[in-house]
């Protein structure tokens, strides 16, 4: 029982959580300004070193759901603990990495333990904070994320440029040691969820709109992917970034990404998510349009990498936000899922980016990831559309009901 002054107040505890997201995150978009140094370390092409991230995201993608269902009935906090030091081991493999093959081997190691990390952080958040004040709660677990990408990323740039891309993961493995740390000493324990199998918790794509949400959430993600994963060699061949130069680039989109996810957070609680969704999703694919003769100007690049960050990141939030919503009592599940959406898009950003830039038209990424927003936009509109198609045939199952009654105004509107 909450007290009725915490009622309407984000748990502490929650700032705690987003201390894993800030590791896991830091060691997610790290390797985009490392990517040239990787890729000459190892003879790599730009497009070969850039699959590391996909197979960090193809073992999030397709371990989210499967160790979840797998680890459902051990308690969080010794299953969080756990999984950080899976996490900070693959990172220290990663730094000590030889050749191409053991650094795909460690970034499926860190992919699997940041798969587990971060549905349950989520989770958890969810589970201590208020429902009124949810999305923020949310926003606060994956700001941890953005600030990885407005301080952990610049730094760890900085460190490969002064020393080598190798101790970039090693302050990766450091922090996920802080991280097991503090939820070892500070975190009380938290009750498992439900003690679902893989193949109930699978069964959540059946959730109504579950399936066109995924589709909104990789489509999202594919669009700003398809630049970022490829942005450190975007920054130096097109733009003429020096390393040094292009650490101040990333911390200026790291800086908008941490406005960013507050901005959804609160779209969220206020407006609903269909509505947040309708906006940022718009003018994500608007900007990365507008991105896209600006990587040819140093000071332009600036401007609009950081700007990118602030219209980019509060989807992430209403995102989570709608997850929950159309879950219901199966929102952890869903949740899962949502987070292997995310990598999925990942995984298909980092296909298509690899293929223009092996056909030496890194330039026209931006313009790719605008028509991966365009296509996450239509999925909305079909999601929507289908719920009020279904809530006027038939009364509508109580896990699509909750995000009905939260969108019905927004839909009036």
């Amino acid at each position: 029982m909450r007290s009725a002054s915490s009622a309407g107040r984000v748990d502490p505890r929650v700032w705690l959580l987003a201390l894993g997201t800030f590791a896991t995150g830091t060691d997610l978009f790290i390797v985009s300004g490392l990517l040239p140094a990787v890729g000459r370390d190892l003879h790599l092409s730009t497009a070969l070193a850039g699959q590391t991230s996909t197979a960090f995201a193809a073992t999030y993608a397709v371990g989210a759901p499967i160790l979840a269902g797998l680890t459902a009935r051990i308690r969080r906090k010794p299953l969080l603990v756990a999984v950080m030091l899976v996490f900070g081991l693959g990172n220290v493999l990663s730094a000590v990495s030889s050749n191409f093959t053991v650094l795909l081997i460690s970034r499926m190691i860190t992919g699997a333990g940041a798969a587990l990390y971060s549905a349950n952080a989520s989770a958890v958040a969810a589970r201590i904070s208020p429902p009124e004040v949810r999305g923020r709660a949310l926003a606060i677990v994956y700001a941890g994320m953005t600030s990885a990408i407005a301080f952990g990323v610049p730094i760890g740039n900085w460190i490969g440029e002064l020393s080598s891309w190798r101790w970039a993961f090693g302050l990766v493995a450091f922090l996920a040691a802080v991280t097991v740390a503090g939820i070892q000493f500070f975190l009380p324990d938290v009750p498992t969820g439900p003690g679902a199998t893989v193949r109930e918790r699978m069964a959540a794509i059946r959730i109504p709109q579950a399936p066109t949400h995924l589709l909104v959430t990789a489509l999202w993600t594919a669009g700003t992917f398809t630049v970022y994963t490829y942005l450190g060699s975007i920054l130096e061949q097109i733009t003429g970034l020096s390393a040094g130069q292009q650490s101040w680039v990333l911390l200026l989109f790291g800086v908008g990404s941490f406005g960013g996810v507050f901005v959804g957070g609160r779209l969220a609680d206020r407006f609903g998510p269909v509505v947040g969704l309708t906006l940022t999703i718009s003018a994500l694919g608007v900007w990365l349009v507008v991105l896209t003769p600006a990587i040819h100007w140093p000071l332009a690049a600036a401007v609009a990498v950081g700007v990118w960050g602030l219209v980019h990141w509060p989807s992430f939030p209403l995102l989570l936000h709608r997850a929950l919503g159309i879950g219901g009592d199966r929102g952890d599940m869903l949740l899962a899922l949502n987070n292997s959406a995310v990598y999925v898009g990942q995984m298909a950003a980092a296909a298509v980016g690899g293929l223009l830039a092996n056909a030496g038209m890194l330039r026209w990424n931006p313009l790719a990831g605008a028509g991966f927003e365009l296509l996450a936009g239509l999925a909305l509109v079909v999601s929507v559309g289908a719920l009020r198609g279904r809530s006027r045939k038939r009364p509508v199952p109580a896990a699509a009901s909750a995000e009905a009654k939260e969108s019905s105004p927004a839909l009036r509107g």
